[in-house]
């Protein structure tokens, strides 16, 4: 059977007034560098900078950005699998912050990830079976033959076969490979999935269905995603929401409609300048944007705006004040004091046709 992410029906969009799953205030995240003999903190690197974000029930965030900026960590601190510096997270109107790894575990059954590298990410010396298994087995919820059909159970509903339950993880391919990592996180019928760059690994051939499978679990089990990818084809594919971030703060966010059809933060412009246009007739079409510059370092990052060393618009009051993250009257936030409307040229969503 071939499918084509085109092909298939978009996230449905929720509303705002949806109820509030997920909620990060002034979330910051450094990791600290040592120097000396004494090997004393001499720095720190500044992954998470000051990130405010709002989940909705049922709907998908999509983070975007380029390597390096921080998506990964801020998925990782959400699911407190590394402590914040500072700053809140409230899960289901409950303070996780400074929860212990013990107070945390009954949280992570409504809360669970699936990570960016299929291959790293399961267990070599464990069966399928095992795997899928186990968060089953660490919340004391695995009993006997009613576990082994949970597990079949599970492994039909991401697309795999019952008889690949006593299989290895180096007998799959890596599309097959991140299937059982969706079936793992979905073993103990969480709530929200933060979703980390979830086919960036898997050949194009192979992203679709996936992305296509993960469309159709959130409408089955109304679940709530964070989606973490620096593919934005990707991303408006599946995402009702997206924000962009750059070296650790969020520069622009807003509706998928609003940051692809009307994004006012000049690094969302230059993201989207650079997506592959797939129609021949807009070719050569679209006024490409190209930024000057290396990306500065997160351990040394620039005064006031961080963008501002690779931005054509930057002037001194972008060197000496942070922008706030505000509405500029074009009906969402952005980051920047000079914010206007620069309409691209239409993105489609990627649509590579898929077998497997």
């Amino acid at each position: 059977m071939t499918e084509t992410a085109a092909g298939t029906t978009a996230a449905t969009a929720v509303s705002t007034d949806s109820p509030v799953l997920l909620q990060v205030e002034g979330l910051v995240k450094h990791f600290p560098i040592g120097g000396g003999l004494l090997r004393r903190q001499v720095g720190a690197v500044r992954a998470v900078e000051g990130v405010d974000l709002t989940v909705h029930r049922g709907e998908t965030l999509g983070v975007v950005g380029e390597s390096g900026c921080g998506k990964t960590t801020l998925g990782r601190t959400v699911m407190k699998l590394t402590e914040p510096t500072a700053g809140k997270i409230v899960f289901e109107d409950r303070d996780i912050t400074n929860l212990s790894r013990r107070q945390m575990r009954p949280i992570r059954r409504e809360l669970q990830i699936v990570f960016q590298d299929p291959y790293a990410s399961l267990n070599p010396r464990m069966t399928v079976r095992d795997i899928v298994s186990e968060p089953l087995r660490i919340h004391g919820v695995y009993r006997g033959r009613e576990g082994r059909l949970r597990v079949e159970e599970l492994l039909r509903t991401v697309g795999l076969s019952p008889e690949h339950a006593n299989r290895f993880p180096h007998e799959f391919s890596g599309g097959q490979r991140q299937r059982i990592g969706v079936a793992r996180a979905l073993a103990l019928n969480p709530t929200m999935m933060v979703l980390d760059e979830p086919v960036s690994a898997l050949d194009v051939s192979i992203q679709a269905q996936v992305v296509n499978l993960l469309s159709d679990l959130q409408k089955e089990f109304r679940l709530t995603y964070l989606f973490i990818a620096h593919d934005l084809s990707v991303v408006r594919h599946i995402s009702d929401r997206v924000a962009v971030m750059y070296l650790g703060k969020i520069m622009e966010i807003g509706t998928k409609d609003q940051i692809y059809n009307g994004p006012t933060h000049p690094y969302t412009q230059a993201l989207l300048s650079a997506v592959p246009i797939e129609s021949p007739n807009h070719r050569g079409k679209r006024e490409r944007i190209i930024l000057t510059g290396d990306v500065p370092s997160p351990a040394n990052p620039p005064s006031g705006c961080v963008f501002r060393t690779r931005c054509w618009k930057a002037q001194e009051i972008c060197a000496e004040v942070v922008p706030p993250l505000i509405d500029h009257g074009h009906g969402h936030p952005s980051a920047c004091h000079f914010a206007e409307i620069r309409r691209p040229l239409a993105i489609e969503p990627a649509s590579a046709p898929s077998t497997l």
